[in-house]
């Protein structure tokens, strides 16, 4: 016995709803990992003098890993 074969209608459902959740998490990831080096880029130009500056710097920088990570997925279709 055969089964027909899916339609391109009967395939497009909407996401799961566990996407939908995501999706405001994921697209502040992206906008966060595109804007963080706008903040740490010139800190790191100025100079990592004081440990404040320093701790700050990889703070900043831990920030856009995750962000990096959480983002990579945002509007890809």
């Amino acid at each position: 016995m055969s089964h027909p074969s899916p339609t391109p209608d009967s395939t497009a459902q909407s996401p799961p709803r566990s996407g939908r959740l995501l999706r405001p998490f994921q697209a502040l990831g992206f906008w966060a990992a595109v804007g963080l080096p706008f903040i740490y880029v010139p800190l790191v130009l100025r100079g990592l003098e004081t440990p404040s500056i320093q701790l700050t710097v990889a703070v900043l920088i831990a920030a856009h890993v995750l962000a990096l990570v959480l983002g990579r997925h945002y509007n890809t279709d």
